[in-house]
């Protein structure tokens, strides 16, 4: 079975505070899955490390991590970088999934 990695999005304080403690409904939160193959193509890009090197954070394969709302910023521009050089729909449904989260006012969890 192949492996799926999450990128989440709580929609509001209290999905935020529910994905905390990890008691989350499915409709709290936006959700993009990625398959074995589409994680692949956006490590080859290089969006996480570029992201952790400049959020200051640790998103790998390994790893759960949550990119605060101060941080989603300068994620956005990386992201917004990388899409100006590489026509990818993954790095076009990540840079939709920070935006949402600067919409909503919460964090980007990634749960890989």
């Amino acid at each position: 079975m192949e492996r799926e990695r999450f990128i989440r999005v709580p929609k509001d304080k209290k999905a935020m505070e529910d994905y905390d403690y990890g008691i989350q409904m499915k409709e709290q939160l936006e959700e993009m899955i990625l398959s074995e193959g589409q994680y692949r193509v956006l490590d080859d890009l290089g969006v996480f490390e570029s992201i952790n090197k400049e959020c200051n954070i640790i998103i790998d394969e390994y790893e759960e991590e949550i990119l605060e709302l101060d941080k989603i910023p300068t994620a956005l521009e990386v992201v917004t970088q990388l899409i100006n050089r590489n026509e990818n729909e993954e790095l076009v449904r990540l840079r939709e999934m920070l935006i949402l989260a600067t919409t909503y006012k919460t964090v980007v969890g990634f749960d890989f």
